[in-house]
């Protein structure tokens, strides 16, 4: 079997789906029978030497069609996947986003399959409406994604709560959707869950998209426990939200802010590795591929209880999982968190047995027979 993996990122690995599609490029070693190919526009050229299965997509976007710069994507993937396929006559084409498939999934004479890896264009819904750009973007993203939906041969979701949501909204067939997890490597991942919490204690949050982690919550919650000092660093928000996100820490002597904007993995990896308590409470979150590197590295894990979370955090087994929104639930897990270090040291060791079920290996098979399921159908 031949594939083609469609992705707008490659390179900056800043989130689990882009993860996976660096992951993905070790079918061809694992599995010497089938060969991938990836296209995508976001690889330097010097990277590209380097990187044997690899295509580079060239977008070049007027300014003044930078709007609808999405929806020109379609086409533009679209005609190098032809161009591709004059010297590799693949046998199914999957893209990391439904949504970015959407012509491909209209016109393309082999199967297409679309990947949607959270529920932000779900969310947008006639019972929230508000007069906001985000609101109309999300809508209109969303009739997208569920027409590309429907003519896709298979959608790809990251967890069993994203699998419910997508067949329910988008009215699919049970047989249309199925479930994938993503993953991470484990292999050189140092496993410490015997952390002795100091003076301030060091919380870590992780998130590009800093409301729906809900970091004021976060903030709230740290700053009620006056008992305690916290040093709070913030990975993942672009600078220009800083002035923004400092306003939150108004009136909190007890919390040293330590913001860091966006960071490569590697920087992610050494802050669990030197923090006490990994914090994300978001209010929306299909899966949540951070907590799974968190519970890798034995850093206690405290999240909210939505999506696909506690999937991962085996329903509070490997951690704490609070109501989403509460402060007061926030602030409970915190405390129990802090002043039990034996339950955190057995969440922490439950948790790296429990993501043993998410290894790279599974995963790729899992994803492979997806594909060949589809093929075989055609």
């Amino acid at each position: 079997m031949k594939i083609v993996f469609c992705t707008n990122a490659f390179e900056n690995v800043t989130n689990g789906p882009v993860r996976f599609a660096n992951i993905i490029l070790e079918i061809n070693q694992r599995f010497p029978e089938h060969e991938l190919r990836v296209l995508t526009e976001d690889v330097s050229d010097k990277h590209l030497a380097s990187l044997q299965y690899v295509h580079k997509v060239t977008v070049n976007i007027p300014r003044l069609l930078k709007p609808i710069g999405q929806i020109l994507r379609w086409f533009i993937y679209y005609r190098h996947v032809k161009a591709l396929e004059k010297s590799f006559d693949f046998n199914v084409l999957v893209y990391i986003n439904s949504f970015n498939g959407m012509w491909a999934s209209l016109v393309s004479n082999k199967p297409t399959v679309g990947m949607i890896n959270d529920e932000k264009n779900m969310l947008a819904t006639w019972g929230n409406f508000e007069w906001k750009p985000l609101w109309f973007k999300r809508f209109i993203f969303q009739q997208f994604e569920r027409l590309s939906a429907k003519k896709h041969r298979l959608v790809i979701a990251n967890s069993e709560f994203l699998q419910e949501r997508i067949q329910k909204t988008y009215q699919l067939p049970t047989a249309k959707v199925t479930k994938l997890y993503k993953t991470i490597p484990l292999e050189g991942i140092e496993f410490n869950p015997h952390r002795s919490f100091g003076n301030p204690i060091n919380v870590l949050f992780v998130k590009a998209d800093y409301l729906v982690g809900q970091l004021p919550l976060v903030v709230a919650a740290l700053k009620n426990l006056s008992q305690y000092s916290f040093h709070l660093t913030v990975i993942g928000p672009e600078p220009w939200f800083e002035k923004h996100l400092r306003s939150f820490f108004m009136n909190t002597p007890n919390i040293q802010l330590d913001y860091q904007g966006p960071q490569p993995q590697a920087r992610v990896y050494e802050a669990m590795r030197s923090h006490d308590i990994f914090c994300v409470p978001s209010y929306t979150e299909a899966f949540g591929v951070a907590n799974i590197e968190a519970l890798a590295h034995g850093i206690s894990v405290i999240s909210s209880h939505v999506g696909g979370i506690p999937e991962v955090v085996d329903n509070a087994n490997n951690g704490w999982l609070i109501e989403s929104g509460s402060v007061e639930s926030l602030q409970l897990a915190l405390l129990e968190c802090i002043e039990n270090p034996q339950l955190r040291r057995q969440k922490a060791e439950n948790g790296r047995k429990f993501i043993q079920k998410f290894s790279k290996g599974e995963m790729l098979r899992n994803f492979v027979q997806m594909l060949e399921s589809v093929v075989d159908t055609r």
